[in-house]
Formats: C-alpha cells, structure tokens, sequence
C-alpha cells in the first residue's frame, strides 16, 4: 500500500508545508524538514515499512537527479558578475572548506574522537555524493557523513538566512555564497527561494566547496593522523 501512496503523500505534505511557509514566513516551517518528519511520524505510528516508501519514491529521486542541472540557469543569467569577481569568490571558498575541514578535526581531536568518525564529519558541508565518496577514501563511514550533510544542510536551510540578516549581512552575492559553501544543495534550494542572485551565488559556491573540500579534505587528514602518532 505505501508504494502506492508514497509519491501522492509526499507531493501532498510538501505542497501543504510550502504553503504554510508562504503565510506564516517563519524559517522553522521548512519545506524540507517538516514533510520529512511527518512521513517518518507516520510510518512510525502505522508501522509500514520505510523500505516500500523509498521503493515508492524512486521516480522522484531520479527526478531529483535531474533537477539539480536546472541550477545550472540561475548561473548563467549572473554569469557576468560572477566572471567579474570569479577569483575573489574561488579564494572565499576555498578558504571556507579550509576552515571547515580544519576546525572538524581540530574540536575532534580535542574530544578525542575515533579517526573514521572524524573522517566521516569532515565532508559535512558538501553535496551528499562527494561527502560520501571523500570521506570512505579517507577511511570514513559513506552512511554517517550522509547523514550529516542532511543535517547540516537542513539547518543551513532554516536558520542561515535569517542568522546572516542578524549577523548584517544583507549582500544577496554574500548571502548566496554563504548558503552555497556551508549548507550545500539544500541550503541553495533555501537561497534560490530567496532570490535569483542568491540562488546562483550558492549554487557556484557549492560547485567550488565541494571541489576544494575533496581536494584539501584528504591531506589534512593525513596530516592529522600524522600529528596525533
């Protein structure tokens, strides 16, 4: 039965959720998040088999899979400011998976966690498929750095926005690159729904943190299982 109705709920909880959010405008009702815990709640509490909803919801992964090209469109309609400032956006983030990568295994080090624990927390701010690739290379669990990026990634989404508008950072170029570079995919879905600008900012970021994080995230490992020998 949930195979059935599995498509129909999640379109119909999404649906309610982002109109909820329409009108209520407050970053704790995310379209991501809350359809997600309901469809869980709900399993739970009916005891249907999670593995027939995800059979269910394969045409929407493969859609999923595809629909991430059309970030594509924001980037080439900002295409002329991001070739204006592309070099200073690719050492911001660059810099940004540096101090992620560094700061992981500096506060894992000092709580003396387990090194493939580390080496799985390391990638959490980029897109779940390199996460899961980079940290097994570095001898990590795939399904423990996937699972983190979703997380990261959903409290990107609903308090990133409004802590940079806290923090005064109100530049929809800055704002962009900031969801892009610590929130990933899911945080660019938050900031294209901000606006254009946003949404091709993070979108490019993401491009750019996911590359330099695969690049820099390896040796800095090794360079910490080096220290603490």
């Amino acid at each position: 039965m949930m195979i059935w109705l599995a498509i129909p709920l999640t379109a119909v909880l999404y649906l309610w959720v982002k109109k909820l959010a329409r009108r209520y405008k407050n970053p704790l009702i995310n379209t991501i998040m809350l359809p997600a815990l309901l469809i869980i709640a709900l399993l739970i509490v009916t005891g249907q088999d999670g593995n027939a909803y995800q059979t269910g919801t394969q045409p929407l992964n493969r859609l999923l899979e595809l629909a991430v090209v059309a970030f594509a469109l924001p980037l080439y309609q900002q295409a002329a400011k991001i070739r204006q400032q592309l070099w200073p956006i690719v050492l911001c983030c660059s810099l940004s998976a540096l101090i992620s990568v560094s700061t992981t295994l500096m506060i894992g080090g000092l709580l003396q966690a387990k090194p493939e624990l580390l080496a799985s927390i390391a990638t959490k701010s980029i897109t779940t498929p390199l996460a899961m690739s980079v940290s097994e290379a570095m001898g990590g669990i795939p399904a423990i750095a996937a699972g983190l990026v979703i997380i990261v990634g959903m409290m990107g989404a609903i308090i990133g926005l409004p802590l940079l508008k806290w923090a005064g950072v109100h530049h929809p170029e800055a704002q962009g690159l900031a969801m892009g570079a610590s929130a990933h995919a899911i945080g660019t879905g938050a900031a294209a729904e901000a606006g254009p600008v946003q949404g091709a900012f993070s979108s490019l970021a993401m491009v750019v943190c996911g590359i330099a994080t695969a690049i820099l995230a390896p040796p800095l490992f090794h360079l910490y299982l080096w220290f603490i020998q």
